[in-house]
């Protein structure tokens, strides 16, 4: 199954089930928002092969889970300083979509030290807005590692949605990733390694088949050695999504994938996007949300936060300085 997904007649055959056991326990339908929507459910589906009893345990406690927690009022009120913090911890959307209309993440793994990490968590500690949400017994950095992926299936593959592409008939579902290697030592990996395990662990069971494909670029001589425990990480169907590219040939494969305007500089391509920066959105994706850029003496800045793209509008969410931050842009 590729990074989009639709409800074609095989596909139904197994989704209608599905829902019929899904109503019965009360869920809603073809309700995004309610995660019921066939796009949502198929990756549910797809990542237990299709086993209904399986795919319904999964959904049942994500959504059980996200409920008691309150994950979409926490990305509704989330401290937009402190969210934009936590994105620069996580791979980063360039704002780009590789050939098959999926969003590209980059994660230069580098700059994630044991010392940046450990900063980060006690920096995140003092948010505001994870304080204040006492629907959630979760960490701060757990709360904000979920609003990240609030972002993601409710701005950019909604928007990636709308954007051309080959097979304009799939709901875009997962994201590409390219993962940078170089200049990790063996010390600086063994140091986080725990905080990487628990964010795979965490996105495969709450997001499941949101991962397209992986490329790993720049990895040091050692890294082969270490790749046997990293794998373990991931589920078969995963590990077969992740590619391990040489030197050599990193560059030729990346931009099969990807078109040069859409690859960064660093990786081969035309694209002026460096780590840390914000979305860089090609022609297509400025028309339909072009509200989202501040104009400003140092020019055009994409917007901080969170956001909501839905039906055609955008809707900037978050609070600044306490104070809830609700701009809705809609066409005339």
């Amino acid at each position: 199954m590729s990074g989009t997904t639709a409800a074609t007649p095989a596909f139904k055959e197994q989704l209608n089930p599905f829902k019929d056991l899904l109503k019965q326990r009360g869920y809603a339908l073809d309700n995004a928002a309610e995660n019921t929507d066939d796009t949502t459910l198929l990756r549910f589906l797809t990542a237990q092969k299709f086993n209904l009893t399986l795919a319904l345990q999964q959904f049942d406690h994500v959504q059980t889970w996200r409920k008691e927690h309150d994950i979409p009022s926490f990305y509704r009120n989330v401290d937009v300083g402190y969210y934009e913090a936590s994105r620069k911890m996580y791979p980063q959307w360039t704002g780009r979509r590789d050939k098959d209309g999926d969003a590209i993440y980059v994660f230069p793994v580098r700059h994630l030290t044991k010392k940046k990490l450990d900063a980060y968590l006690k920096t995140i500690s003092s948010c505001p807005s994870s304080n204040t949400h006492r629907a959630s017994t979760l960490s701060p950095e757990d709360l904000h590692f979920h609003a990240l992926y609030e972002n993601l299936l409710h701005f950019v593959f909604p928007l990636a949605t709308e954007l051309p592409r080959p097979d304009m008939s799939r709901a875009v579902s997962a994201s590409t990733h390219i993962v940078d290697v170089s200049g990790v030592s063996l010390r600086q990996f063994w140091s986080i390694r725990k905080y990487l395990q628990q964010a795979s662990a965490t996105a495969t069971t709450h997001y499941p088949e949101t991962m397209g494909k992986v490329f790993v670029v720049g990895a040091p001589a050692f890294f082969k050695s270490i790749w046997d425990v990293i794998s373990q990480w991931f589920d078969p169907v995963t590990r077969s999504k992740i590619f391990l590219l040489s030197g050599s040939e990193a560059r030729d494969v990346l931009r099969r994938h990807i078109d040069p305007a859409s690859l960064p500089i660093e990786y081969g391509g035309d694209l002026e996007w460096a780590w840390q920066d914000l979305p860089n959105l090609d022609c297509h994706a400025r028309r339909l949300v072009d509200n989202l850029y501040e104009k400003t003496d140092q020019g055009e800045i994409f917007a901080q936060g969170p956001v909501v793209f839905k039906d055609g509008c955008i809707k900037l969410l978050g609070t600044v300085n306490g104070k809830p931050r609700r701009n809705d842009y809609c066409p005339r």
